[in-house]
């Protein structure tokens, strides 16, 4: 599978995947599963190169609650 598809997929995942448990964080997805979070984009997009080093993950910042829409 391509990349762009592979990040396409993780993209969906993130839409529809509850996390709350991570506001205010930034979350590192790779094959459809949150492999890294924090506060930290340098600190989440190494950590998760370090866990899949042949991967290319998909980041994204979680807002905080008072930007969430509930």
């Amino acid at each position: 599978m391509g990349r762009r598809n592979r990040l396409a997929r993780d993209y969906e995942f993130f839409m529809r995947t509850d996390v709350k448990d991570h506001l205010g964080e930034w979350v590192a997805i790779s094959n459809e599963r949150i492999v890294s979070h924090g506060k930290s984009f340098k600190n989440v997009f190494r950590e998760a190169k370090a866990k899949y080093p042949k991967e290319v993950p998909f980041l994204a910042r979680v807002p905080d609650r008072d930007a969430m829409i509930f």
